[in-house]
Protein backbone atom coordinates (compact mmCIF):
# COMPACT_ATOMS: atom_id res chain seq x y z
CA UNK A 1 0.00 0.00 0.00
CA UNK A 2 3.03 2.37 0.80
CA UNK A 3 5.25 1.39 -2.52
CA UNK A 4 1.53 2.11 -4.17
CA UNK A 5 0.88 5.35 -2.60
CA UNK A 6 4.52 6.67 -3.31
CA UNK A 7 3.82 5.53 -7.17
CA UNK A 8 0.93 7.42 -7.48
CA UNK A 9 2.11 10.79 -5.92
CA UNK A 10 5.04 10.60 -7.81
CA UNK A 11 3.20 10.42 -11.04
CA UNK A 12 0.70 13.11 -10.02
CA UNK A 13 3.45 15.41 -9.18
CA UNK A 14 5.35 14.41 -12.07
CA UNK A 15 2.50 15.70 -14.10
CA UNK A 16 2.02 18.92 -11.76
CA UNK A 17 5.57 19.76 -12.59
CA UNK A 18 5.29 19.19 -16.54
CA UNK A 19 2.49 22.28 -16.49
CA UNK A 20 4.53 24.09 -14.37
CA UNK A 21 5.37 27.36 -16.89
CA UNK A 22 9.05 27.39 -15.50
CA UNK A 23 9.88 23.67 -15.91
CA UNK A 24 8.83 24.02 -19.78
CA UNK A 25 10.52 27.44 -20.00
CA UNK A 26 13.93 25.39 -18.67
CA UNK A 27 13.37 22.38 -20.78
CA UNK A 28 11.95 24.33 -24.25
CA UNK A 29 15.48 26.58 -24.02
CA UNK A 30 17.56 23.54 -23.32
CA UNK A 31 15.99 21.27 -26.36
CA UNK A 32 16.10 24.70 -28.50
CA UNK A 33 19.72 25.36 -27.75
CA UNK A 34 21.70 21.75 -28.37
CA UNK A 35 19.12 21.02 -30.97
CA UNK A 36 20.33 24.07 -32.92
CA UNK A 37 23.29 24.15 -31.90
CA UNK A 38 24.30 20.16 -32.05
CA UNK A 39 25.32 19.18 -28.80
CA UNK A 40 31.55 25.39 -26.45
CA UNK A 41 34.46 23.46 -26.22
CA UNK A 42 37.86 23.23 -27.54
CA UNK A 43 39.95 19.89 -27.28
CA UNK A 44 43.31 19.95 -25.18
CA UNK A 45 45.11 17.66 -27.92
CA UNK A 46 44.55 21.07 -30.25
CA UNK A 47 46.85 23.33 -27.96
CA UNK A 48 49.95 21.39 -29.58
CA UNK A 49 49.16 21.31 -32.95
CA UNK A 50 51.52 23.08 -35.13
CA UNK A 51 50.05 24.53 -38.56
CA UNK A 52 46.54 24.55 -37.42
CA UNK A 53 44.86 27.98 -36.92
CA UNK A 54 42.51 27.14 -34.24
CA UNK A 55 45.10 26.86 -31.95
CA UNK A 56 45.12 30.32 -31.66
CA UNK A 57 41.74 30.03 -29.53
CA UNK A 58 43.63 28.24 -26.89
CA UNK A 59 46.46 30.82 -26.94
CA UNK A 60 46.28 33.66 -28.79
CA UNK A 61 50.42 34.11 -29.06
CA UNK A 62 50.16 31.78 -31.86
CA UNK A 63 51.47 32.17 -35.47
CA UNK A 64 50.44 31.07 -38.10
CA UNK A 65 53.20 30.80 -41.31
CA UNK A 66 51.25 31.36 -44.00
CA UNK A 67 50.64 34.74 -45.07
CA UNK A 68 47.16 34.30 -44.51
CA UNK A 69 43.72 32.51 -42.88
CA UNK A 70 40.13 32.48 -43.70
CA UNK A 71 37.78 30.52 -42.01
CA UNK A 72 34.06 30.16 -43.87
CA UNK A 73 30.65 30.11 -42.08
CA UNK A 74 30.19 26.57 -40.41
CA UNK A 75 33.08 24.88 -42.03
CA UNK A 76 36.36 26.29 -39.85
CA UNK A 77 36.63 24.66 -36.64
CA UNK A 78 32.89 23.34 -34.85
CA UNK A 79 33.13 21.72 -31.53
CA UNK A 80 31.35 19.06 -30.23
CA UNK A 81 31.47 18.94 -26.66
CA UNK A 82 29.35 16.14 -24.11
CA UNK A 83 30.40 15.11 -21.01
CA UNK A 84 28.79 13.57 -17.26
CA UNK A 85 31.53 13.99 -14.64
CA UNK A 86 29.40 11.70 -12.71
CA UNK A 87 29.38 8.34 -14.35
CA UNK A 88 29.20 6.73 -17.45
CA UNK A 89 26.30 4.51 -18.91
CA UNK A 90 28.28 0.94 -17.81
CA UNK A 91 28.28 1.98 -14.06
CA UNK A 92 24.79 2.16 -14.04
CA UNK A 93 23.12 -0.74 -16.60
CA UNK A 94 25.66 -3.93 -17.14
CA UNK A 95 25.15 -7.52 -16.68
CA UNK A 96 24.20 -8.64 -13.40
CA UNK A 97 26.02 -11.52 -11.51
CA UNK A 98 25.14 -14.85 -10.23
CA UNK A 99 21.81 -16.07 -11.89
CA UNK A 100 20.97 -12.80 -13.52
CA UNK A 101 24.61 -12.68 -15.20
CA UNK A 102 22.46 -12.66 -18.64
CA UNK A 103 20.37 -9.68 -17.59
CA UNK A 104 21.24 -6.08 -16.97
CA UNK A 105 20.66 -4.55 -13.82
CA UNK A 106 20.29 -1.09 -12.67
CA UNK A 107 22.98 -0.75 -10.18
CA UNK A 108 22.26 2.21 -8.32
CA UNK A 109 24.59 1.30 -5.33
CA UNK A 110 27.57 1.71 -7.80
CA UNK A 111 26.55 5.35 -9.12
CA UNK A 112 26.05 6.73 -5.19
CA UNK A 113 29.38 5.27 -5.14
CA UNK A 114 31.01 6.62 -8.09
CA UNK A 115 29.13 10.51 -7.41
CA UNK A 116 31.23 13.12 -5.71
CA UNK A 117 29.82 15.92 -3.86
CA UNK A 118 29.12 17.95 -6.75
CA UNK A 119 28.32 16.26 -10.46
CA UNK A 120 27.83 17.64 -13.79
CA UNK A 121 25.82 16.96 -16.56
CA UNK A 122 27.16 19.35 -19.65
CA UNK A 123 27.36 19.88 -23.22
CA UNK A 124 28.57 22.77 -25.48
CA UNK A 125 29.39 23.87 -29.16
CA UNK A 126 31.46 26.63 -31.06
CA UNK A 127 30.30 27.21 -34.42
CA UNK A 128 32.39 29.35 -36.70
CA UNK A 129 30.65 32.31 -38.32
CA UNK A 130 33.64 33.71 -40.08
CA UNK A 131 37.47 33.98 -39.28
CA UNK A 132 40.57 35.52 -40.99
CA UNK A 133 44.07 36.00 -40.37
CA UNK A 134 46.96 37.87 -42.02
CA UNK A 135 50.69 39.10 -41.36
CA UNK A 136 51.49 42.97 -41.40
CA UNK A 137 55.57 43.02 -41.17
CA UNK A 138 56.23 41.18 -37.93
CA UNK A 139 52.36 41.02 -36.61
CA UNK A 140 49.79 38.47 -36.85
CA UNK A 141 46.27 39.44 -36.87
CA UNK A 142 43.20 37.92 -36.36
CA UNK A 143 39.34 38.42 -36.65
CA UNK A 144 36.77 35.97 -35.79
CA UNK A 145 33.09 35.86 -35.54
CA UNK A 146 31.20 32.67 -33.68
CA UNK A 147 28.44 31.24 -32.11
CA UNK A 148 28.96 29.79 -28.71
CA UNK A 149 26.64 27.39 -26.41
CA UNK A 150 27.08 25.82 -23.07
CA UNK A 151 24.60 24.24 -20.86
CA UNK A 152 25.03 22.22 -17.88
CA UNK A 153 23.16 20.77 -15.30
CA UNK A 154 24.75 19.90 -11.96
CA UNK A 155 23.59 16.86 -9.55
CA UNK A 156 24.75 16.33 -5.96
CA UNK A 157 25.31 13.20 -4.62
CA UNK A 158 23.11 13.06 -2.02
CA UNK A 159 19.79 13.84 -4.61
CA UNK A 160 20.68 10.16 -5.87
CA UNK A 161 21.16 8.56 -1.97
CA UNK A 162 17.34 9.90 -1.49
CA UNK A 163 17.22 6.66 -3.42
CA UNK A 164 17.09 4.52 -0.06
CA UNK A 165 14.22 7.11 1.55
CA UNK A 166 15.13 9.21 4.24
CA UNK A 167 15.88 7.16 6.96
CA UNK A 168 19.45 7.84 6.73
CA UNK A 169 19.04 11.07 7.76
CA UNK A 170 17.89 11.07 10.98
CA UNK A 171 20.09 12.20 14.19
CA UNK A 172 23.03 13.74 13.70
CA UNK A 173 22.99 14.03 9.80
CA UNK A 174 19.19 15.52 9.89
CA UNK A 175 19.01 17.68 7.74
CA UNK A 176 19.78 16.77 4.33
CA UNK A 177 20.99 19.30 3.16
CA UNK A 178 21.09 19.80 -0.44
CA UNK A 179 22.75 22.69 -2.46
CA UNK A 180 24.37 22.75 -6.13
CA UNK A 181 21.77 21.53 -8.29
CA UNK A 182 20.44 23.27 -11.13
CA UNK A 183 20.49 24.35 -14.49
CA UNK A 184 22.93 26.81 -16.64
CA UNK A 185 22.41 27.63 -20.04
CA UNK A 186 24.62 29.98 -22.02
CA UNK A 187 24.34 30.93 -25.64
CA UNK A 188 25.75 34.24 -27.10
CA UNK A 189 27.73 35.38 -29.83
CA UNK A 190 31.48 36.90 -30.32
CA UNK A 191 33.71 38.93 -32.26
CA UNK A 192 37.43 38.51 -31.47
CA UNK A 193 40.27 40.85 -32.46
CA UNK A 194 44.15 39.32 -31.99
CA UNK A 195 47.22 40.43 -32.35
CA UNK A 196 50.38 37.85 -32.19
CA UNK A 197 53.79 39.43 -31.92
CA UNK A 198 57.78 38.05 -31.73
CA UNK A 199 58.87 40.49 -29.01
CA UNK A 200 62.35 39.09 -28.68
CA UNK A 201 63.96 36.59 -30.42
CA UNK A 202 62.61 33.46 -27.54
CA UNK A 203 59.60 35.47 -26.47
CA UNK A 204 56.30 36.13 -28.39
CA UNK A 205 53.16 36.84 -27.27
CA UNK A 206 49.69 37.24 -28.33
CA UNK A 207 46.16 38.65 -26.77
CA UNK A 208 42.55 39.07 -28.29
CA UNK A 209 39.83 41.32 -27.38
CA UNK A 210 36.68 40.11 -27.59
CA UNK A 211 32.78 41.76 -28.07
CA UNK A 212 30.16 39.61 -26.67
CA UNK A 213 26.36 39.50 -27.62
CA UNK A 214 24.24 37.60 -25.23
CA UNK A 215 21.17 35.88 -26.66
CA UNK A 216 20.23 33.49 -24.24
CA UNK A 217 20.60 32.90 -20.21
CA UNK A 218 19.29 30.40 -17.35
CA UNK A 219 21.31 30.79 -14.65
CA UNK A 220 21.09 29.06 -11.65
CA UNK A 221 22.48 31.28 -8.60
CA UNK A 222 20.67 29.54 -5.81
CA UNK A 223 19.56 26.18 -4.68
CA UNK A 224 19.31 24.98 -1.19
CA UNK A 225 16.92 22.47 -0.30
CA UNK A 226 16.82 21.03 3.16
CA UNK A 227 14.71 17.98 4.21
CA UNK A 228 14.50 17.40 8.17
CA UNK A 229 12.87 14.22 9.23
CA UNK A 230 11.23 13.79 12.66
CA UNK A 231 12.94 11.07 14.21
CA UNK A 232 9.49 9.11 15.74
CA UNK A 233 6.96 9.64 13.72
CA UNK A 234 9.22 10.25 10.58
CA UNK A 235 7.15 13.17 9.82
CA UNK A 236 9.02 15.38 6.54
CA UNK A 237 9.27 18.87 6.70
CA UNK A 238 10.92 20.11 2.97
CA UNK A 239 12.05 24.24 3.24
CA UNK A 240 13.65 25.34 -0.03
CA UNK A 241 15.20 28.62 -1.61
CA UNK A 242 15.78 29.12 -5.38
CA UNK A 243 16.06 31.24 -7.42
CA UNK A 244 17.21 31.77 -11.41
CA UNK A 245 18.05 34.34 -13.12
CA UNK A 246 16.93 34.66 -16.85
CA UNK A 247 17.44 36.16 -20.05
CA UNK A 248 15.28 34.87 -23.32
CA UNK A 249 12.66 35.20 -25.68
CA UNK A 250 9.70 34.41 -23.13
CA UNK A 251 6.98 36.13 -20.89
CA UNK A 252 5.07 34.89 -18.14
CA UNK A 253 1.62 35.30 -17.20
CA UNK A 254 0.76 35.47 -13.84
CA UNK A 255 -2.59 34.65 -11.46
CA UNK A 256 -3.95 37.22 -9.06
CA UNK A 257 -1.78 36.44 -6.31
CA UNK A 258 1.24 37.33 -8.58
CA UNK A 259 2.74 33.96 -8.81
CA UNK A 260 3.99 32.49 -12.85
CA UNK A 261 1.00 30.46 -14.22
CA UNK A 262 2.16 30.30 -17.88
CA UNK A 263 4.27 31.71 -20.58
CA UNK A 264 2.21 34.14 -23.04
CA UNK A 265 1.56 32.11 -26.41
CA UNK A 266 2.81 35.41 -28.24
CA UNK A 267 6.17 34.75 -27.72
CA UNK A 268 8.01 33.15 -30.29
CA UNK A 269 11.56 32.00 -30.18
CA UNK A 270 13.16 32.40 -33.72
CA UNK A 271 16.74 33.58 -35.40
CA UNK A 272 15.53 37.18 -34.63
CA UNK A 273 15.19 36.32 -31.00
CA UNK A 274 19.24 34.97 -31.47
CA UNK A 275 20.52 38.06 -32.93
CA UNK A 276 20.67 40.88 -30.41
CA UNK A 277 23.22 43.70 -29.09
CA UNK A 278 21.55 44.24 -25.86
CA UNK A 279 23.25 42.19 -23.53
CA UNK A 280 26.84 43.06 -24.17
CA UNK A 281 29.93 41.89 -22.71
CA UNK A 282 33.62 41.69 -23.24
CA UNK A 283 36.39 39.51 -22.92
CA UNK A 284 40.14 39.31 -22.95
CA UNK A 285 42.37 35.89 -23.98
CA UNK A 286 46.64 36.91 -23.43
CA UNK A 287 48.84 34.41 -24.04
CA UNK A 288 53.32 33.81 -24.13
CA UNK A 289 55.14 30.85 -26.09
CA UNK A 290 58.76 31.26 -24.24
CA UNK A 291 62.12 29.70 -26.37
CA UNK A 292 63.66 28.75 -23.61
CA UNK A 293 66.62 27.05 -25.47
CA UNK A 294 66.80 24.87 -28.87
CA UNK A 295 64.77 22.10 -27.70
CA UNK A 296 62.60 23.42 -24.86
CA UNK A 297 59.27 25.76 -25.14
CA UNK A 298 57.05 27.06 -22.37
CA UNK A 299 53.79 28.12 -23.47
CA UNK A 300 50.74 30.29 -21.03
CA UNK A 301 47.58 30.97 -22.02
CA UNK A 302 44.76 32.65 -20.39
CA UNK A 303 41.23 32.41 -22.23
CA UNK A 304 37.70 33.90 -21.59
CA UNK A 305 38.11 36.21 -18.79
CA UNK A 306 35.27 38.34 -18.95
CA UNK A 307 31.42 38.27 -18.37
CA UNK A 308 28.15 39.29 -20.09
CA UNK A 309 25.75 42.21 -18.78
CA UNK A 310 22.20 41.19 -19.49
CA UNK A 311 19.73 43.90 -19.51
CA UNK A 312 17.31 42.89 -21.98
CA UNK A 313 14.47 40.63 -20.88
CA UNK A 314 16.40 39.88 -17.81
CA UNK A 315 13.96 37.89 -14.96
CA UNK A 316 14.81 36.98 -11.27
CA UNK A 317 12.83 33.41 -10.84
CA UNK A 318 12.54 32.72 -7.06
CA UNK A 319 10.75 30.05 -4.96
CA UNK A 320 10.76 29.83 -1.38
CA UNK A 321 8.80 28.06 1.14
CA UNK A 322 7.93 25.30 3.52
CA UNK A 323 6.04 21.94 2.96
CA UNK A 324 4.94 19.53 5.66
CA UNK A 325 4.02 15.83 4.85
CA UNK A 326 3.18 13.80 8.37
CA UNK A 327 2.04 11.19 6.84
CA UNK A 328 -1.74 9.70 5.50
CA UNK A 329 -4.41 7.57 7.16
CA UNK A 330 -4.24 4.36 5.60
CA UNK A 331 -7.41 3.20 6.81
CA UNK A 332 -9.36 5.72 4.42
CA UNK A 333 -7.52 5.08 1.73
CA UNK A 334 -7.97 1.29 1.74
CA UNK A 335 -11.99 1.75 2.95
CA UNK A 336 -12.74 4.72 0.92
CA UNK A 337 -12.54 4.25 -2.89
CA UNK A 338 -13.27 7.99 -3.32
CA UNK A 339 -10.23 8.97 -0.76
CA UNK A 340 -7.58 10.28 -3.32
CA UNK A 341 -5.17 11.50 -1.17
CA UNK A 342 -2.56 10.71 -3.97
CA UNK A 343 -4.18 13.66 -5.75
CA UNK A 344 -4.30 15.45 -2.51
CA UNK A 345 -0.53 15.09 -1.35
CA UNK A 346 0.25 16.02 -5.63
CA UNK A 347 -1.98 19.76 -5.25
CA UNK A 348 -0.17 20.37 -1.96
CA UNK A 349 3.38 20.08 -3.34
CA UNK A 350 2.16 21.73 -6.94
CA UNK A 351 0.97 24.47 -4.98
CA UNK A 352 4.57 25.08 -2.82
CA UNK A 353 6.14 25.08 -5.96
CA UNK A 354 5.16 28.14 -7.08
CA UNK A 355 7.65 30.75 -8.54
CA UNK A 356 7.50 34.88 -8.26
CA UNK A 357 9.35 37.31 -10.57
CA UNK A 358 11.26 40.17 -10.29
CA UNK A 359 13.09 42.17 -12.68
CA UNK A 360 16.90 42.80 -12.36
CA UNK A 361 19.97 43.19 -14.63
CA UNK A 362 22.77 40.56 -13.80
CA UNK A 363 26.48 39.79 -15.29
CA UNK A 364 27.01 35.98 -16.03
CA UNK A 365 31.10 35.42 -16.29
CA UNK A 366 32.88 33.09 -18.46
CA UNK A 367 34.58 29.83 -17.68
CA UNK A 368 38.07 31.66 -17.46
CA UNK A 369 40.88 28.96 -18.65
CA UNK A 370 44.72 28.74 -17.87
CA UNK A 371 46.82 26.99 -19.98
CA UNK A 372 50.45 25.95 -18.50
CA UNK A 373 52.58 23.81 -21.22
CA UNK A 374 55.85 23.04 -22.24
CA UNK A 375 57.29 20.88 -25.38
CA UNK A 376 60.61 19.11 -25.97
CA UNK A 377 62.00 18.81 -29.67
CA UNK A 378 62.81 15.37 -30.84
CA UNK A 379 64.76 16.27 -34.28
CA UNK A 380 63.17 18.62 -36.39
CA UNK A 381 59.56 17.11 -36.87
CA UNK A 382 58.80 16.09 -33.89
CA UNK A 383 58.02 16.54 -30.12
CA UNK A 384 56.78 15.74 -26.66
CA UNK A 385 54.60 18.41 -24.87
CA UNK A 386 52.84 18.56 -21.17
CA UNK A 387 49.58 20.32 -20.70
CA UNK A 388 47.83 21.65 -17.82
CA UNK A 389 44.52 23.55 -18.23
CA UNK A 390 42.99 24.82 -15.11
CA UNK A 391 39.28 25.84 -15.73
CA UNK A 392 36.86 27.62 -13.35
CA UNK A 393 32.68 27.13 -12.93
CA UNK A 394 30.30 27.19 -10.45
CA UNK A 395 32.96 28.50 -7.90
CA UNK A 396 35.09 25.73 -8.16
CA UNK A 397 38.72 24.99 -9.74
CA UNK A 398 38.44 22.38 -12.11
CA UNK A 399 41.62 20.87 -13.69
CA UNK A 400 42.62 18.50 -16.86
CA UNK A 401 46.25 17.43 -17.87
CA UNK A 402 47.61 16.34 -21.15
CA UNK A 403 50.18 14.42 -22.38
CA UNK A 404 50.48 14.34 -26.32
CA UNK A 405 53.43 13.26 -29.10
CA UNK A 406 53.30 15.84 -32.18
CA UNK A 407 54.43 15.62 -35.85
CA UNK A 408 54.89 17.78 -38.39
CA UNK A 409 57.25 15.87 -41.04
CA UNK A 410 56.31 18.08 -43.69
CA UNK A 411 54.27 21.48 -44.09
CA UNK A 412 51.25 19.70 -45.38
CA UNK A 413 50.83 17.17 -42.79
CA UNK A 414 50.63 17.72 -38.83
CA UNK A 415 49.41 14.76 -36.15
CA UNK A 416 48.98 14.69 -32.17
CA UNK A 417 48.30 11.63 -29.88
CA UNK A 418 47.55 12.54 -26.63
CA UNK A 419 46.36 11.29 -23.44
CA UNK A 420 44.57 13.08 -21.12
CA UNK A 421 42.83 13.25 -17.75
CA UNK A 422 39.56 15.17 -18.28
CA UNK A 423 36.12 15.71 -15.75
CA UNK A 424 37.78 13.05 -13.41
CA UNK A 425 38.20 10.71 -16.45
CA UNK A 426 41.31 8.90 -17.26
CA UNK A 427 40.29 6.73 -20.08
CA UNK A 428 41.06 9.73 -22.84
CA UNK A 429 43.54 8.54 -25.78
CA UNK A 430 43.70 11.66 -28.34
CA UNK A 431 44.41 11.81 -31.91
CA UNK A 432 44.56 15.02 -34.32
CA UNK A 433 45.58 15.47 -37.68
CA UNK A 434 45.46 17.95 -40.20
CA UNK A 435 46.07 17.74 -43.96
CA UNK A 436 46.71 20.61 -46.42
CA UNK A 437 47.05 20.52 -50.18
CA UNK A 438 46.70 23.53 -52.79
CA UNK A 439 45.64 26.15 -49.68
CA UNK A 440 42.69 23.61 -48.60
CA UNK A 441 43.10 22.05 -45.30
CA UNK A 442 41.15 19.68 -43.58
CA UNK A 443 41.73 18.85 -40.18
CA UNK A 444 39.53 16.42 -37.31
CA UNK A 445 40.64 16.19 -33.50
CA UNK A 446 39.43 14.42 -30.93
CA UNK A 447 40.48 14.09 -26.54
CA UNK A 448 39.21 10.78 -26.72
CA UNK A 449 39.26 8.08 -29.12
CA UNK A 450 38.22 5.35 -27.42
CA UNK A 451 34.29 7.11 -27.85
CA UNK A 452 34.76 5.31 -30.70
CA UNK A 453 35.41 1.42 -30.12
CA UNK A 454 33.71 1.68 -26.61
CA UNK A 455 31.27 4.49 -26.10
CA UNK A 456 29.51 2.85 -22.85
CA UNK A 457 32.82 3.42 -20.74
CA UNK A 458 32.96 7.25 -21.81
CA UNK A 459 32.36 9.81 -19.89
CA UNK A 460 33.40 12.49 -22.35
CA UNK A 461 32.73 12.79 -25.91
CA UNK A 462 34.23 15.49 -27.82
CA UNK A 463 35.14 16.31 -31.23
CA UNK A 464 36.31 19.02 -33.86
CA UNK A 465 36.80 19.30 -37.31
CA UNK A 466 36.45 21.99 -40.10
CA UNK A 467 37.94 22.96 -43.61
CA UNK A 468 40.53 25.70 -43.39
CA UNK A 469 41.67 28.12 -46.74
CA UNK A 470 45.84 29.47 -46.38
CA UNK A 471 46.90 31.89 -48.52
CA UNK A 472 50.53 32.38 -49.31
CA UNK A 473 52.35 29.12 -47.82
CA UNK A 474 55.75 28.56 -48.10
CA UNK A 475 57.82 31.80 -47.59
CA UNK A 476 57.37 32.25 -43.84
CA UNK A 477 57.36 28.37 -43.35
CA UNK A 478 60.96 28.18 -44.40
CA UNK A 479 61.34 30.61 -41.00
CA UNK A 480 60.00 29.53 -38.44
CA UNK A 481 61.50 30.68 -35.02
CA UNK A 482 65.19 28.99 -34.10
CA UNK A 483 64.77 26.41 -36.64
CA UNK A 484 68.15 24.03 -36.94
CA UNK A 485 70.06 27.23 -34.68
CA UNK A 486 70.87 26.86 -31.37
CA UNK A 487 70.28 30.44 -29.06
CA UNK A 488 73.68 31.88 -29.09
CA UNK A 489 74.90 31.53 -25.01
CA UNK A 490 76.16 35.26 -25.74
CA UNK A 491 72.77 36.56 -25.81
CA UNK A 492 70.47 37.46 -23.35
CA UNK A 493 68.00 35.42 -21.12
CA UNK A 494 64.92 36.72 -23.33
Amino acid sequence: MINHFLKGTINQLFKKKMQNPIYKTIILLTLILIIKQGVKAQSNTLFFMDGIHQSNYLNPAYQNQCNGFLGLPGFSGLSIDVANTGFDYNDLIHNGQGILKDSLVIDIANIKAKLKNSNYLMAGTQIPIFGMGFWVKNAYFTFDISNKTRARISYPSDLVKLVDGNGNYIGENNPLEIKGVGPNLLNYNEIAFGLSKQITHRLTIGGKFKILSGNVSVESTNSNIKLYTQENTYAMRLETDLKLNISAPVAFEYDENGFIKGIKTDTVFGVSNLISAKNMGMVVDMGAVYQFNDKIKFYGSITDLGFIRWKNNAQNITQKGTFTFSGLSLDSVWTNSSYNEFQTVADSLANFFRFSQSYSKYNTYLNTNIFLGTTYDIGNFMNFGFLSKTYFFDKKIHEALTLSANFKPVKWFCGTLSYSYINREYRNIGLGIGIRTKGIQFYVLTDNLNVAFKPKDAKVARIQFGFNLYFGCGKRENLPMLKDKKPQKSLDFM
